[in-house]
């Protein structure tokens, strides 16, 4: 069974759209719930939110930001992608509440790290030491690499037949930094809604096998919220090769 998909030609306006669907799930979630529940991701995403979450018209105190996933750096160094929100954010906009993100303790080895921040989202949650029942965010906000990797999941990496944990070290990744954590896929399949960003040219190929071909060998292409909603959000140069409306069926 696939997520119902959403794709969204925006022109340029991709950052605009990406924060406007932020705003406009964090409130539709406070309007039923006391706390919005958010992950969010590195790289090129990290910029866009970071440097653009604080105009957002929406109770921050009720929020709790978490992370896809994290490099096992230093929050200084470049590659920490805490470190972006911190510098970009946090350290601009003093009114907008540090206490609403729960960081990865990179102090620890990775897997330390994994096994301590699957016990903080599940303590977030409400959950009990030991439950096996999978946390379900209110929204995940995903990137999309180059090589098809979203979080840290990379093509044919072991984590993408990662069954039970819920935040997984690894220690060899194929793109530096290599010690990191991650959400593996039952984490992220239990969100409401996984949103994704896609911006320039370079993102059109591998967008399109994501989309039209359905590519199982790439992690975006696994990632399937089966009770949630799926929202891909691309600019027309990285849709320029999609054609009509996607779905994510299996092709022949």
């Amino acid at each position: 069974m696939s997520a119902p998909l959403d794709f969204y030609q925006v022109g340029d306006a991709v950052c605009d759209e990406l924060l406007g669907l932020l705003e406009k799930f964090a409130n539709e979630t406070l309007a039923k719930q006391d706390t919005f529940r958010l992950g969010v991701s590195g790289g090129s995403v990290a910029t866009i939110l970071a440097e653009g979450m604080h105009d957002l018209r929406s109770d921050f105190s009720k929020w709790q930001i978490f992370f896809c996933d994290e490099r096992i750096v230093p929050e200084d160094d470049k590659e920490s992608t805490y470190g972006v929100y911190k510098r970009d954010l946090l350290d601009n906009y003093p009114k907008f509440p540090k206490a609403a993100f729960y960081p990865v303790n990179c102090k620890l080895s990775a897997t330390d790290a994994a096994v301590e921040y699957e016990k903080t989202i599940r303590k977030a949650f409400g959950q009990k030491e030991g439950s096996t029942e999978v946390p379900s965010f209110d929204l995940l906000i995903l990137g999309i690499g180059p090589d098809g990797h979203t979080a840290s999941l990379f093509p044919e990496h072991p984590l993408l037949e990662e069954k039970t944990v819920l935040i997984a070290p690894i220690e060899n990744s194929p793109k530096p930094p290599p010690k990191r954590v991650t959400m593996t896929y039952p984490l992220i399949n239990s969100a409401k809604v996984c949103l994704f960003g896609a911006q320039g040219a370079g993102k059109a190929q591998i967008l399109k096998r994501i989309l039209v071909d359905n590519d199982q060998s790439l992690p975006v292409a696994r990632v399937n919220p089966t009770k949630g909603r799926l929202i891909f959000v691309a600019c027309d140069e990285a849709a320029s090769l999609i054609e009509g409306n996607p779905s994510r069926e299996a092709k022949p």
